[in-house]
């Protein structure tokens, strides 16, 4: 079962859960509100980092993001960003400059309705 995503808050930062259990192979829980890595990512890896430290790659399953550039301009350093086919579509892995790994559930928005024509009334 997917937990639900916290509250929303009026401030950009990004909806996430870390986990407490250091046996969990999952280190959080993110939900992303677009599927744009390229948007998501600052906010996230700057809360991330208190648990980290400095952020130099994020791991991805492209099939489920937007097409990304093959790296992020961060303040005065640059993060690689780098596509890799998982069997859980639903995963990132964020690695530290130190050696921390983290890896996330990500719980990708849902798609908008689309209405068409047929979905009018008569």
């Amino acid at each position: 079962m997917t937990p639900s995503p916290p509250p929303h808050t009026s401030t950009p930062t990004p909806r996430v859960h870390l986990h407490t259990d250091p046996t969990d192979c999952i280190d959080a829980t993110w939900w992303p509100r677009t599927r744009s890595l390229a948007t998501e990512l600052p906010d996230l890896i700057t809360a991330l980092q208190l648990r980290t430290g400095s952020i130099s790659r994020v791991v991805y399953d492209p099939n489920t993001w937007l097409p990304a550039s093959g790296r992020l301009s961060m303040d005065e350093r640059s993060v690689r960003l780098d596509p890799y086919l998982f069997e859980r579509s639903d995963t990132v892995y964020v690695y530290g400059t130190n050696g921390n790994v983290m890896v996330l559930q990500v719980v990708h928005p849902t798609p908008e309705p689309v209405s068409s024509a047929a979905d009018e009334p008569v």
